[in-house]
């Protein structure tokens, strides 16, 4: 089967450590998926879905995908299954997920080399394989083995009022809540006025 030479699946930075310009040039992986999870794709018509989605692959490191066929309905699906994902804490049933989603992509992973001359595995992918099946598959692939890594799945969707995000848990304690700081502080706000309300 010929192969799309898509980035590999990478784990996120330690926090801190890479952020705006650098953080951007990251290879695609685990921030690619939070990104595309996290757009508002049901907003988009078709020529704003096309050019969302070239502008994520390039921000994440491989503008080469950005050239997938973009399919709004099938993205949106693929979308809504990984959604589902991050709201799926229980060990087992998350193994469960994923490892019928990578049944299911039928994408054995390969060795590459990247640019700056390191090698890495992601999942193979036919040069014609539209967003969606790029998009499921990387997922798939990346929280994965992020899970295996962490041990868990760290991962979840945003805890604040009006906020339907998702994020990766990369805390060492307690299970992370919430997408980011003004999420968490904007609910911790809220509490104490309704605490002390009255």
């Amino acid at each position: 089967m010929t192969t799309h030479n898509a980035s590999p699946a990478t784990r996120p930075a330690p926090a801190g450590r890479a952020s705006g310009a650098a953080e951007h040039a990251r290879p695609l992986g685990l921030r690619f998926i939070v990104a595309v999870t996290n757009e508002p794709w049901q907003d988009h018509d078709a020529a704003r879905t096309a050019e969302r989605w070239a502008t994520l692959c390039a921000e994440h490191g491989d503008p080469g995908l950005g050239a997938a066929v973009t399919h709004g309905p099938a993205l949106h699906d693929a979308v809504a299954e990984i959604r589902a994902l991050f709201s799926e804490t229980a060990p087992h049933a998350a193994a469960r997920t994923l490892n019928a989603a990578l049944a299911a992509a039928g994408c054995p992973p390969e060795l590459v080399q990247l640019p700056d001359g390191r090698w890495a595995t992601r999942p193979s992918l036919p040069n014609d394989a539209p967003a969606a099946t790029v998009y499921g598959t990387l997922a798939a692939a990346a929280l994965a083995d992020w899970f295996a890594e962490r041990g868990r799945p760290a991962w979840g969707r945003c805890a604040a009022a009006r906020c339907d995000q998702v994020f990766l848990d990369e805390g060492r304690r307690a299970p992370q809540r919430f997408c980011s700081p003004s999420c968490a502080t904007r609910t911790r706000v809220a509490a104490h006025r309704l605490s002390t309300a009255g």
